[in-house]
């Protein structure tokens, strides 16, 4: 390759070069040194920004595993609905005649319930601002029959 020819070839090179110096100055060309705010990632984000944002609501119910008791069973679950408000739930079962009472999950009370042979599933769901347990008490109690005339 001549002296000359090599000239012309780095002039070229200058030539792509001056371009490209000049084309980044116009408005509106994209600048690669930093990233928009929008896209940076949210694994990179310090674990005081990802603490202040609110959890989802959540479509499935988190629930426990049943508990077996003499008289009955029972199992409770969770969500989160949103806006700090949680749903809890709980599900008791017997075939034997139990009357449930002083029903709590937290501040929230509901009334009695009473299971049977004829109604043996109870369920309750309650709306609450905390992380609340349930509470209640359990016993058997007697159906009243009416005596049959013969």
């Amino acid at each position: 390759m001549k002296c000359s020819d090599m000239r012309q070839f780095g002039f070229f090179f200058f030539l792509l070069w001056v371009q490209n110096s000049v084309a980044q100055d116009f408005m509106g060309w994209p600048n690669f040194n930093s990233v928009p705010e929008t896209i940076k990632n949210s694994e990179t984000e310090t674990p005081a920004a990802r603490a202040k944002k609110a959890p989802r609501p959540q479509r499935q119910i988190d629930w426990q595993p049943w508990n077996q008791l003499r008289m009955y069973r029972y199992r409770t679950g969770s969500r989160y609905a949103g806006l700090g408000k949680w749903e809890h739930y709980v599900i008791f079962e017997s075939r034997e005649n139990v009357r449930f009472s002083k029903i709590s999950c937290g501040p929230i009370k509901t009334p009695d319930i009473l299971l049977s042979r004829a109604n043996p599933v109870a369920k309750i769901m309650l709306l609450t601002h905390s992380g609340s347990r349930w509470e209640w008490n359990a016993s058997l109690y007697s159906s009243q029959k009416k005596p049959e005339n013969n």
